[in-house]
């Protein structure tokens, strides 16, 4: 379950597995075919020997939102921050919102070694590692460790005018103003995994509901869920040093890069589709019954959310 943010490129590929996806053409933004990936049309990718297919739909769908968790199995108060948004603000929206865990920064670090070690934890504790080379990317690009933990981003809003760091006091109200927008985007996640080869495909299709000015990215990770282990949860909580804690929605990886790959350039017209199909080797420490597939279009320099979506694998 560990992974480094100083593991390089080439490790990357032997822990994760093969990644492929391919160049943007003229819209409607299919890829081109490259090695195991093959674009039939809008609607259908087949992947090494897969068909992975979309039904059509031309249907207005709802504003989706991102709500990213910036926490660290050392920082005692962002239990409070998570169970709230999970457990709480979560119940509200049902999967109209979309919640990653992103452990980064002073608090995630590991002990022993980790600057956050407190000098009484039970001998063993707080071994595991679960930041990620993404996660560490995104929470230096976007401060949060920098603001003190814990905070978050929702949908990214705020950048680069450095009010994208948003408090746990104040997630309710921007998720509700955030949810209520239009959706610029419907976007679709197909995939099919294999457990024996722990080979993951997935498919993902966007389409503009409206004509807008771009570039946009989409974005490809995944994240697992419910996983026990050791969390420091400030008092009035006991013990203190908790083994058993429930870390929610984890990101592991991302699948196409930190932020992704441009799927419309300046100017996109309604109706216009994307399709993008990837697959990747999950780490035999993963639990593929608890992870997702979560996929987010973003404006290219604001990095703001404009749809996200999230599929359990199946």
């Amino acid at each position: 379950m560990k992974n480094s943010k100083h593991i390089s490129l080439i490790v990357l590929t032997a822990l994760f597995g093969w990644i492929s996806s391919c160049d943007k053409v003229d819209a409607p933004y299919r890829t081109a075919s490259s090695v195991g990936v093959v674009y039939v049309n809008n609607d259908t990718v087949v992947i090494d020997g897969d068909t992975l297919g979309f039904s059509s739909d031309n249907s207005t769908p709802g504003k989706k939102v991102l709500a990213e968790d910036y926490t660290g199995i050392l920082c005692g108060n962002c239990p409070y921050a998570g169970i709230k948004l999970n457990d709480t603000i979560q119940l509200a929206y049902g999967d109209r919102l979309v919640v990653v865990s992103v452990h980064a920064g002073f608090f995630a670090e590991p002990c022993p070694g980790g600057l956050a070690c407190p000098g009484s934890q039970p001998t063993g504790s707080f071994t595991t590692d679960f930041r990620t080379s993404t996660g560490e990317e995104w929470d230096h690009n976007f401060g949060n460790s920098n603001a003190g933990n814990p905070n978050g981003l929702i949908d990214r809003v705020g950048f680069p005018s450095h009010q994208q760091v948003k408090a746990p006091a104040v997630w309710s109200s921007v998720i509700q103003q955030r949810s209520t927008l239009a959706a610029p985007f419907a976007l679709r996640i197909k995939n099919n995994y294999d457990a024996s080869s722990r080979e993951l495909k997935i498919a993902v299709q966007s389409r503009a509901v409206s004509s807008m000015t771009g570039p946009f990215k989409l974005t490809v990770i995944l994240t697992e869920d419910s996983l026990i282990d050791w969390q420091e949860w400030y008092p009035p909580v006991t013990p203190e040093y908790d083994p058993d804690y429930i870390h929610r929605h984890v990101l592991r990886t991302a699948v196409n890069s930190d932020y992704g790959e441009v799927i419309g350039e300046a100017t996109v017209n309604a109706g216009d589709i994307a399709l993008r199909g990837y697959k990747i080797t999950l780490n035999p420490a993963w639990e593929a019954k608890h992870m997702r597939i979560v996929a987010f279009i973003s404006e290219e320099q604001s990095y703001e959310v404009k749809q996200v979506e999230a599929s359990w694998i199946q």
